[in-house]
């Protein structure tokens, strides 16, 4: 039915704005990102609004303490919390970040 789409880390059919965490563009051009998360969160799945395919990055522990979620060895994107944001990074490059008033739901 209208909305839902297949979520690999969930094994089930979602509607990713229920399930997931909005990150959005910081380049301003109205680009999403939901970041869903597998049941026992060692994975996370990206639903792009602009079609591109989900990725599904692993859990990793940082040095500093803390996760990220990405692929090794890999430019990939990478996920984690920052100042209590959600945010999607690339190549050390912030590219998604939560929106501030919905930071803390």
């Amino acid at each position: 039915s209208a909305g839902y789409v297949w979520s690999e880390v969930l094994q089930d059919c979602i509607r990713v704005f229920e399930k997931g965490i909005r990150t959005e563009s910081v380049r301003g051009d109205n680009r999403s990102v939901y970041i869903v998360f597998s049941p026992d969160s060692s994975q996370v799945e990206l639903f792009f609004s602009d079609g591109q395919p989900n990725e599904i990055l692993e859990r990793r522990g940082l040095p500093s303490g803390g996760y990220a979620w990405n692929v090794e060895d890999d430019d990939t994107k990478n996920v984690r919390l920052e100042d209590g944001r959600w945010t999607v990074s690339q190549c050390g490059r912030l590219i998604y970040r939560q929106a501030e008033e919905a930071a803390g739901n």
